[in-house]
C-alpha cells in the first residue's frame, strides 16, 4: 500500500490558505481603522477607547450593530461591510 502524502499536503495548505489570508487582511484593516483609538495591541487607551483584548464582547456585533450608549460606536461603522468586520473580528480574537 502506498501512502501518497503529497496531495493531503497541499489540500491542507489550500485549506489554510484563506484563512491566512484572512488574518492578514484583519490586521491591515485594524492596523488602519481600530489601532488609531484601541492601540495596535488592542489594549485600549485611557479616556479613548476600551481594551479589546480579553473582552467578551464580539467586535463583529459592536461593528455592525453599534455599542454601548457611552462608546464611540453607538452606530455601527457604515463603512465597513458585515464581511470586514467579521474579518476584523477574527483578528482581534487572535490579540493577546
Amino acid at each position: 500500500m502506498k501512502i501518497r502524502i503529497a496531495p493531503v499536503v497541499l489540500a491542507s495548505i489550500s485549506l489554510l490558505t484563506p484563512m491566512l489570508a484572512t488574518a492578514q487582511d484583519g490586521a491591515a484593516m485594524f492596523k488602519t481603522r481600530c489601532a488609531p483609538c484601541h492601540g495596535t495591541e488592542g489594549r485600549g487607551k485611557p479616556n479613548m477607547a476600551p481594551k479589546l483584548v480579553g473582552t467578551s464582547k464580539d467586535p463583529a456585533a459592536i461593528l455592525t450593530k453599534g455599542g454601548l450608549t457611552k462608546a464611540p460606536h453607538i452606530k455601527p461603522m457604515s463603512t465597513l461591510s458585515a464581511q470586514q468586520a467579521a474579518t476584523i473580528a477574527a483578528y482581534v480574537k487572535t490579540l493577546q
